[in-house]
This record gives structure tokens, C-alpha cells and sequence, in this order.
């Protein structure tokens, strides 16, 4: 997937298809550019209900590898 990107006369760049369609961009998705490190990072916004899912799916994952819960205490 490594491919180069040009920036047009009016400043756009265009993310290649395949990228869009595994990080599930469309028309209308927010991306909020970031610098870190002197590169650009464009994050993508995320809705309250795919917050949610994700910290779901940590959970499962995290209890798995655990086999039961964490003290508080054990976090930090």
C-alpha cells in the first residue's frame, strides 16, 4: 500500500482507494490533520457508537488475556 501521494496546485491530496475503503472513509468523513514528529497525520473522527464498539472489543479482548478483572490499582 505504500505509494506516493502529490499535493495538487490548490493543496489537495487524494487518498487512494484501497485506503479509504479499509479505514472506511466516504464522502463527508471528517479527518482532523495532526503534526507529530514533522509528519502529517490525518486521524479520523469517530462517532460515539464506534467509540463504544471499540472499547467493547478491548474489553473482550483484554478479559481474555486476563482471565478475570483488574484491580484498579493494577492499572497505573
Amino acid at each position: 500500500m505504500d505509494r506516493d501521494i502529490r499535493v495538487d496546485k490548490k493543496g489537495r491530496i487524494l487518498i487512494p482507494k484501497e485506503i479509504r475503503e479499509r479505514l472506511n472513509i466516504k464522502p463527508g468523513t471528517k479527518l482532523f490533520p495532526k503534526i507529530e514528529a514533522g509528519r502529517l497525520v490525518l486521524l479520523k473522527a469517530t462517532s460515539v457508537r464506534e467509540f463504544q464498539s471499540e472499547v467493547k472489543n478491548f474489553q473482550e479482548k483484554l478479559r481474555k488475556l486476563t482471565k478475570g478483572p483488574i484491580p484498579t490499582e493494577k492499572l497505573f
